[in-house]
């Protein structure tokens, strides 16, 4: 009788020492030890749990190398398939040494959590190692110190500085492409402009003759616009092609698009003047 009282004493003790989290009836040994779902056998016992570790960190930037999912932190992980999980700090430190020249080693390197579960008290419990490095309130907190690399440092300080010329040599290059196209184009409108001014009149006289001759066959004619290309050939020297875009025809139901070219002009922005180049503009320019 006097085992059986103590029998009962000794898990009424143990029951207390646990805290349920929990609708699932499960008590587990900390707080920050969540039990997500159960799975159960025949006789309602059981044999396996989701578990979750609700954990804050101190330096909060040594959670970030961490697989928070795989940790069984941001998700529950099942018991059976995964008894314990491992809290690597530093698993990155020496990749991120080498690539940046510093970076931050902690102290424990690793925590391992283990999770079993009693199915006499109905508890799963969570062992730490090494002990004490997660207070009762789940937090995980670190020693940590910042390690360099002078070397690596420098090698990286002479990166970005060669980095740096070379985006300022890019800028440099691309204003005086930009200065460049941009005199191009005041040029090539003062080229196109210099030629209108000077053979727009016979060039509109040599499409009067044009509309003249198909009216006298009896045709429609009508012009829309004329469009001049200009080509540098040299320092203040442009070539300039003369097109213009004209509908004609028998009837306005059947009018047809074409092309009639108004001659290659050379134009000397420097000295302003402009010359018949082909043919056709040889034949203009005579009119002026």
């Amino acid at each position: 009788m006097k085992k059986l009282y103590a029998c009962a004493t000794c898990l009424l003790f143990l029951s207390a020492c646990y805290t349920p989290l929990n609708n699932s009836g499960v008590a587990t040994t900390q707080k920050w030890l969540e039990i997500a779902a159960t799975r159960t056998d025949f006789d309602g016992k059981q044999y396996d749990s989701c578990y979750q570790f609700d954990l804050r960190f101190w330096p909060q930037e040594a959670a970030q190398d961490l697989d928070l999912q795989e940790s069984c932190i941001s998700a529950c992980c099942w018991r059976n398939g995964k008894p314990s999980v491992t809290l690597d700090f530093n698993k990155n430190f020496k990749q991120n040494l080498a690539r940046y020249g510093k970076a931050y080693y902690y102290e424990p390197e690793q925590i391992t959590l283990s999770v079993t579960h009693s199915r006499l008290v109905n508890t799963t419990r969570v062992a730490v190692a090494p002990r004490g490095s997660i207070t009762h309130n789940g937090l995980v907190k670190l020693k940590y110190k910042l390690v360099e690399d002078p070397a690596r440092q420098a090698q990286l300080k002479k990166q970005e500085e060669q980095a740096a010329a070379e985006r300022a040599a890019q800028a440099r290059l691309k204003a005086e492409q930009a200065a460049q196209n941009a005199r191009q184009t005041a040029q090539a409108r003062r080229a196109k402009k210099l030629l209108i001014q000077q053979a727009g009149a016979a060039i509109d006289g040599y499409l009067y003759q044009v509309n003249k001759s198909y009216k006298q066959k009896g045709w429609i004619f009508l012009i829309s616009d004329r469009l001049f290309t200009p080509v540098q050939t040299g320092t203040d020297q442009w070539k300039i092609t003369c097109h213009t875009r004209v509908q004609k025809g028998k009837t306005a139901e059947r009018l047809t698009k074409a092309t009639l070219t108004c001659g290659t002009w050379a134009v000397n922005t420097a000295t302003a003047t402009v010359k018949p180049l082909n043919k056709k503009a040889r034949l203009i320019n005579s009119a002026r």
